[in-house]
């Protein structure tokens, strides 16, 4: 599978790709205007009894 960073057109190396698929930016361009791929951000959370716990344990 070949594909074309969106920058400057280069062809992208399957490395990039096998470990990036969904990048459209090879690693140069990635690098001079930051990357095209962003992790989704998930909640932890936690129960307040857990969250006393932790809070206890820091202010002790």
């Amino acid at each position: 599978m070949q594909k074309k960073c969106e920058i400057c057109g280069k062809i992208i190396p399957e490395e990039r790709l096998r470990i990036l698929p969904e990048t459209k930016r090879c690693v140069e361009c990635a690098e001079k205007n930051g990357p095209d791929v962003h992790a989704k951000r998930r909640d932890v959370g936690m129960d307040i009894d857990t969250y006393k716990d932790l809070l206890g344990a820091i202010r002790s």
